[in-house]
């Protein structure tokens, strides 16, 4: 028993000097087995450094996000949009001018999707049209400006539409750098864009 506390201790000791920002309690919540450490990848906000938009859907939002793990930023058309996770695009559309809440709109959205290493995709949503500075085949970095926010496809208002699939094409969560750490976005807060 005794060793297998030390090894429960050594294992949370690894985990915090990682990520040093543990509060006592977090630390209490791993030693008790109540948590786990979450070692999924970090991205940075999809927009500017500086920048500062409000999150109006997340996870599973009533509106139009239910059984949908994606993110929509309330944004101005024009609003400059960046990589959240470094990787290649796969895809990209920038021809469309039109928006609204018709179905015949559903595939006239304007888009960027980024594959990362681990084989998840991220998905650039409502870009204005000819709002894409990037194309098929390129690398990305994190951070990079790689567009810029529109109104296009399904959509009541501008925004970008954020979504992260994993290599067999489900919704998953992601976490972003913040000024308050790393965290997951909750609906109805402001997020200001900050270098990782």
């Amino acid at each position: 028993m005794k060793a297998f506390r030390l090894i429960i201790l050594f294992q949370v000791f690894c985990f915090v000097s990682a990520f040093s920002q543990l509060t006592d309690t977090q630390i209490r919540d791993l030693k008790g087995g109540r948590v786990k450490p979450d070692f999924s990848p970090v991205y940075t906000l999809p927009f500017a450094k500086g920048s500062k938009f409000l999150l109006i859907q997340a996870y599973n939002s009533k509106m139009s996000h239910k059984n949908e793990l994606s993110l929509d930023f309330k944004m101005h058309k024009g609003s400059k949009v960046c990589a959240a996770r470094a990787g290649v695009v796969v895809a990209t559309k920038a021809d469309s001018d039109v928006g609204g809440l018709k179905d015949e709109y559903l595939s006239q959205g304007n888009h960027i999707i980024i594959q990362h290493n681990d084989g998840s995709r991220a998905m650039y949503w409502h870009l204005q049209k000819d709002g894409v500075l990037v194309k098929v085949g390129d690398t990305v970095l994190q951070g990079q400006h790689i567009g810029y926010s529109g109104n296009t496809g399904y959509t009541a208002f501008p925004h970008l539409h954020f979504q992260v699939q994993d290599k067999n094409g489900s919704d998953i969560a992601t976490r972003f750098i913040t000024k308050k750490g790393i965290i997951y976005l909750r609906p109805g807060k402001w997020y200001r864009s900050v270098k990782q």
